[in-house]
């Protein structure tokens, strides 16, 4: 099939169409990311983001027509647009860290070591909580992470109270002797 017709079926929600799409062009749009911003992580998060963006709004049946023979250039275009936000966003952050490092009282510090020692730290706690069921993990998350109540995290899960406690119950037990048993505090 060719774009037209691949992007025509796509606006009516075509996973394959858009498997196919993505695989054509996933490509230069990241080419026109990169090539805008200059950072290899910027084009990765702006590829993503385009092509997340296209899916849902072909999901949301809100995908606009384009003309005839554009679809790469729209997604060029769409990717390029979302690579000058991450941009954007990048050099407004730079300028923010620059300022609170120069206000008086603040000594100018090096924490790359604290970041690196978070993510270590994060992936640890990952590693250990992929062990239980996703419903347990997800009850853990929203109630030692998130700061939730049994009720709002019941809401969120579509499940009752009960079923919330039984779930955060047996993750204590079985992350009991773990390194990340800290999380899962006393009963609520």
């Amino acid at each position: 099939m060719d774009d037209d017709a691949l992007w025509e079926a796509l606006r009516w929600g075509d996973e394959e169409a858009f498997r196919t799409i993505f695989e054509r062009h996933s490509r230069t749009v990241y080419n026109v990311a990169f090539r805008y911003a200059a950072s290899w992580s910027v084009a990765e998060e702006a590829t993503q983001a385009c092509f997340t963006a296209v899916w849902q709004r072909a999901c949301a049946g809100r995908l606009t027509s384009v003309r005839r023979g554009a679809v790469r250039a729209w997604l060029c275009a769409f990717g390029r647009n979302e690579a000058r936000n991450l941009a954007r966003g990048a050099t407004r952050r730079l300028r923010l860290i620059g300022r609170m490092q120069q206000q008086p009282g603040r000594e100018a510090r090096d924490n790359v070591e604290q970041w690196v020692g978070d993510e270590e730290s994060m992936r640890r706690i990952n590693e250990v909580l992929s062990k239980i069921p996703d419903g347990q993990r997800q009850v853990v998350e929203l109630v030692a992470w998130g700061g939730c109540s049994m009720a709002e995290t019941a809401d969120a899960l579509g499940v009752p109270v009960g079923t919330v406690k039984s779930r955060l119950a047996r993750a204590r037990a079985t992350l009991a002797t773990t390194e990340v048993a800290h999380l899962l505090g006393k009963e609520n």
